[in-house]
């Protein structure tokens, strides 16, 4: 069967994302129904108006989904099991507090893990790194800016430090349908503007921990870095919607 008509898919730092939800879509409806062979990769290619890299990497993500199964020779074929339900999560209502609080409680139980193992197992390398990315995070709030995608890159260095790719993995869906949702509602709330010298003061206490491989007190920091974001956006919505 040949793809779907052809879809011009935005050109965004998660490409290979959109790709892979795209197909995944493609199975769930059945298009691409279980057993059966996926188009070839210049088709697929052609189709979405993508890269190979960017091709494989998706087909690469359906795979550890269990959507598809590549076969040495053969192709890429539909999981004959049909579609595997992902994980997938609505975008939280922050007006809501219980739905806020139980976005909380998920991110304290993995970040503040993941933050701990960061201290225990990081090495001189990933701390400079995760020491470069505050400095930015620094230089940014200092000039006037958001500093978003710093805030973004600081977290990134603290799980690749854990050298576990599965929760590398989590921290990016975690990202893709949380954190990226709690950035956007705090950059449209009315009175938010940069993130303040509290914020940079919580940033730091975790890189410290870090620093000195002290799980527990990264874990400690993470927490409070997080209860802290948590009621900072809480306050500002509150204000946004009165």
């Amino acid at each position: 069967m040949v793809p779907q008509k052809k879809q011009i898919l935005k050109r965004a730092p998660r490409l290979t994302d959109e790709v892979a939800r795209t197909i995944s879509e493609s199975i769930k409806n059945g298009h691409y129904k279980p057993g059966e062979r996926l188009p070839t990769e210049n088709e697929l290619c052609e189709a979405y108006g993508v890269s190979r890299p960017v091709l494989r990497e998706a087909i690469s993500q359906l795979k550890f989904e269990g959507l598809v199964i590549p076969q040495q020779g053969r192709g890429v074929f539909v999981s004959d099991t049909g579609f595997k339900s992902s994980l997938r999560l609505d975008v939280p209502n922050f007006e809501d507090q219980q739905e806020v609080l139980k976005i909380l409680e998920l991110l304290l139980a993995v970040e503040v893990y993941y933050t701990g193992l960061a201290a225990e197992r990081r090495s001189k390398q990933q701390l400079t790194s995760i020491r470069k990315a505050l400095d930015k995070l620094i230089k940014a709030i200092s000039t006037g800016e958001l500093g978003s995608e710093e805030d973004l890159s600081f977290h990134a260095e603290i799980v690749k430090s854990t050298n576990n790719s599965y929760f590398v993995s989590l921290a990016t869906f975690l990202e893709d349908n949380v954190r990226h949702a709690i950035r956007t509602a705090r950059k449209h709330t009315a009175s938010f503007k940069t993130l303040d010298n509290d914020v940079l003061k919580e940033h730091e206490a975790i890189y410290l921990a870090i620093e000195e491989q002290d799980v527990e007190k990264a874990r400690l920091a993470a927490e409070a870095h997080l209860k802290q974001a948590m009621a900072r956006l809480m306050k500002e919505v509150r204000k946004d919607t009165n």
